[in-house]
């Protein structure tokens, strides 16, 4: 299994990466990639990004370099109610208008003023903790909008 959590966007030649992923994978091997959906309406590229894909873009690259592929969205980004609706047209806005901080600091201070106070992780993390709500299959072949995370799965 090859795993690429959170990181494709930085590489400059993102093909090489799947080349080299597909050399060292046994047949039946996995590579699983979790990105950001560029798609998402709140989404906020990183200023040290090189490239986002959509779904279609990334199954491209995965079936271009001998993967069978399989996507799933998680963190659906429907509508929940008055709060986090509002909250979300006040993320759209600040990245339309460009008004993200560009410093973790700035970042910070920007979620205590949506968010209140932030509550640091406990050190270890317990089954009950949060509500789980599984990935959801999409079609490979479709833009999507409703998801935060996109995990493409391919095999070799």
């Amino acid at each position: 299994m090859v795993i690429l959590y959170e990181a494709i966007y930085y590489l400059e030649k993102p093909e090489k990466f799947f080349q080299e992923a597909h050399g060292v994978l046994r047949d039946g091997g996995v590579l699983l990639i979790a990105t950001v959906n560029k798609d998402w309406s709140e989404f906020n590229p990183s200023p040290f990004s090189t490239c986002y894909f959509s779904v279609p873009e990334l199954g491209r690259l995965l079936q271009d370099n001998g993967f069978n592929m399989e996507f799933y969205g998680a963190f659906s980004v429907l509508p929940k109610g008055l709060k986090e609706n509002l909250i979300a047209l006040i993320k759209r806005t600040t990245v339309a208008f460009h008004l993200i901080p560009k410093t973790m600091k700035g970042k910070e201070f920007l979620k205590r003023v949506l968010f209140g106070k932030l509550i640091p992780l406990p050190p270890e993390i317990k089954e009950g903790m949060a509500d789980y709500d599984p990935p959801v299959e999409l079609p490979v072949d479709k833009v999507n909008r409703d998801f935060k995370i996109l995990y493409a799965v391919g095999k070799k």
